[in-house]
């Protein structure tokens, strides 16, 4: 069987070897009948075809470039918009989980299976819509280190790759960010980074 395939895979080979030596042959023959055909011309006739032609292509290009730029955008605007969907919703059981860890702000005790149920949801939406460093902080959130700090620096990650791949900058938002961002306490974070670093 490993035969056979070897054999096909050679096969193929020389068949597209053929096609690219068939049109580059034809390729120069067309190419040369054109060089020659334009030395038989006089200089009246050649100068205004050849801007002609290419004023022609330039154009074509254009268009072509336009086209190109304008069907990419509305494709990432589509795009954007379940993107948007699917990182809100995600940010809400972020938020969820903090709410309840403060009692005092009227948070609930969630319930862990229900949260890794919709977590596992949000994951399987991201692997479909979200950009790859989404999914690799996605894909790290479960295997966050045994520190809150390692907790702290995932989603971190999470929500800069998130920014980032709305189209939204990070820019002016120091490292750390959006690990203070949810504690009462910013220095507190600081405190964890320095308690790491003393390991």
């Amino acid at each position: 069987m490993k035969q056979l395939g070897q054999v096909l895979a050679i096969v193929v080979l020389l068949l597209g070897l053929y096609v690219m030596l068939l049109v580059g042959y034809y390729s120069f023959s067309i190419v040369n009948a054109i060089i020659s055909g334009a030395k038989s011309l006089e200089p009246s006739v050649y100068v205004p075809l050849s801007i002609t032609v290419f004023t022609a292509v330039i154009g074509l290009t254009a268009t072509l470039y336009t086209q190109s730029v304008s069907r990419k955008r509305e494709i990432e605007s589509a795009h954007r918009d379940r993107k948007l969907e699917i990182y809100l919703e995600f940010m809400i059981l972020f938020e969820k989980l903090l709410m309840s860890e403060k009692p005092e702000l009227g948070g609930t005790k969630t319930d862990p299976n229900e949260t890794a149920r919709k977590l596992l949801s949000i994951r399987t939406k991201a692997v479909l819509w979200g950009s790859p460093g989404v999914l690799k902080y996605l894909a790290r959130l479960g295997d966050s280190g045994p520190t809150a700090l390692d907790l702290f620096n995932t989603m971190e990650g999470i929500q800069r790759e998130m920014r980032k791949d709305l189209g939204l900058s990070n820019f002016g938002l120091e490292k750390g960010f959006f690990s203070k961002l949810p504690l009462s306490d910013p220095e507190e974070y600081e405190r964890m980074v320095k308690s790491d670093n003393k390991k």
